[in-house]
């Protein structure tokens, strides 16, 4: 009976060996890493390799942001604090499966990633390719720092893609680290529209009371707009009258609520963009959250893509701010 037990011990450890390839394969250059993982299901081996990778080039695999906006007597306010949580492996997309297959009920599979900067990877697929009608370009991309650090001028795009944060020319679609997006934030400047802030060199510290203010050139609605540097859009105030040079403060006197400054980790330094928007009538943008979202923190929230694109055709002006912890 022993001896029986013993061989069908020994025949269970072969039929879960992992394959002859495991840990066995070359990588493809010096910026490359290979992950390898076993689990019972391919969801389970998958994230032991990627975990395996990040292990091998020190990547944060899970990064938590949270953010908060609040109401105060009827009136909005800025307050992001840390209040949920977000898990990604964005930091690893773009990884290849090299090998995958199934011994004694377990999974064992082998990824790859290439270790450059998302934009270079972006460089690479659109250097060689032939355009061959003018192109229309977007006015606020033109103007952000990623668009200087690409090779050859495109009519890209930025894009919301299954939780992540995608650039894209045509069918060219590149996830973006984490640097490389930061990159889609800049301060701008407009003909018809000025948008400073209280805070001196735009950098604030948490806890911080800060206002803006703005000049029109003409009568209209001025709407302000909030992006997180996780691309989550808010609007701050909508439809505040301005009047043709006459400066307007925002929030000004009579607001009952102040604006704060606040992280989205703590002890960490964030960033914000603001974008005001003027307009020669009162319009609603209810494809984005109100400042008093409950659920602000919500996957359809993140359409920073979409104000990029609405803005297009339109008088606006965006101004950065940095808030570093106390």
């Amino acid at each position: 009976m022993k001896s029986i037990l013993l061989f069908a011990a020994v025949l269970s450890l072969k039929l879960c060996a992992a394959p002859a390839w495991y840990y066995m394969l070359d990588k493809q250059g010096p910026s490359y890493y290979v992950g390898y993982g076993q689990g019972s299901s391919e969801a389970d081996a998958k994230e032991a390799a990627l975990a395996d990778i990040s292990s091998q080039i020190s990547v944060t695999v899970e990064r938590s942001f949270s953010s908060d906006m609040g109401i105060s007597s009827g009136e909005t306010y800025k307050n992001v604090q840390d209040k949920s949580s977000l898990r990604t492996y964005a930091q690893i997309e773009g990884y290849r499966v090299e090998k995958l297959e199934t011994q004694g009920g377990q999974y064992f599979i082998a990824v790859s990633y290439e270790n450059i900067p998302s934009i270079d990877k972006f460089n690479r697929e659109i250097v060689s390719l032939t355009i061959d009608k003018p192109e229309i370009y977007n006015s606020y991309l033109q103007q952000t720092p990623i668009a200087q650090e690409l090779k050859r001028k495109v009519n890209f795009t930025l894009k919301r893609k299954d939780g992540l944060w995608y650039i894209r020319y045509k069918n060219i679609y590149q996830v973006l680290d984490e640097r490389d997006f930061s990159h889609f934030f800049t301060t701008t400047s407009s003909p018809k529209l000025t948008l400073t802030s209280s805070s001196p060199k735009n950098l604030m510290y948490e806890g911080d009371s800060f206002y803006f203010n703005v000049d029109a050139k003409e009568d209209g609605f001025i709407t302000l707009f909030t992006v997180y540097e996780d691309g989550t859009v808010a609007k701050l105030m909508a439809n505040i009258p301005v009047k043709k040079s006459m400066q307007a403060k925002i929030p000004d006197k009579d607001f009952e609520s102040v604006l704060q400054a606040g992280l989205m980790e703590e002890g960490r330094e964030t960033f914000d963009l603001y974008v005001a928007v003027l307009t020669d009538k009162r319009e609603h943008f209810d494809q984005f959250a109100k400042a008093d979202e409950k659920l602000i923190s919500d996957e359809r929230y993140k359409n920073f893509d979409a104000l990029i694109a609405l803005l297009e055709n339109r008088d606006y002006v965006t101004l950065k701010l940095v808030t570093k912890p106390r």
